[in-house]
């Protein structure tokens, strides 16, 4: 099994200047209508939502899968998403990702927002769990390249794909 390198501090603060300006640029394509047309407070509050999110993901990227952990030496999916909530968000959500998954409302694969979570059947018994970033892609802990963001509509994770869920963010302000 080759063995995965955690990135150092210089790539993680390349990757999360990457990732904040495709947005940006993909904005700059749009017509003038298009933008206009978002509401001012939701469009702020997930730009907030969505650099808490990068942030907690440059302090994590590149840590190896281990089951049960919950450090930067080995993290799983489920424990992942849970200290991410905590410390970004204040808020608790279970342990495992079967718990994780009765938390907040059922989305629509078509109505995603950044935060939301995402429920994948990896196995016959096994659950996976990851968070929406935006721009149909999503953080979380691979088994063999560890924390890492990955393209929702990737064939295997469209394949695999069980639910989303919308934790009640709203009132909450992310703390980077």
């Amino acid at each position: 099994m080759p063995r995965v390198t955690r990135f150092s501090s210089m790539k993680c603060s390349v990757i999360v200047l990457m990732l904040s300006v495709l947005p940006g640029l993909a904005m700059a394509n749009s017509s003038m209508e298009e933008s206009s047309s978002l509401p001012p407070v939701e469009y702020s509050y997930s730009t907030d939502l969505q650099n808490a999110l990068l942030a907690h993901y440059s302090n994590w990227a590149g840590t190896r899968h281990k089951l049960g952990g919950t450090t930067t030496r080995g993290v799983d999916c489920s424990g992942f998403i849970q200290i991410l909530f905590q410390d970004k968000f204040k808020f608790e959500l279970p342990r495992s990702s079967r718990e994780q998954m009765t938390v907040g409302e059922r989305v629509d694969m078509t109505d995603l927002r950044t935060g939301d979570l995402l429920f994948f059947r990896t196995g016959p018994t096994r659950r996976h769990v990851g968070v929406y970033m935006g721009d149909n892609r999503f953080m979380h802990v691979s088994t063999v390249a560890g924390v890492e963001i990955a393209k929702l509509f990737s064939p295997y994770w469209q394949r695999h794909f069980i639910t989303a869920r919308r934790v009640a963010l709203g009132a909450l302000t992310p703390s980077n």
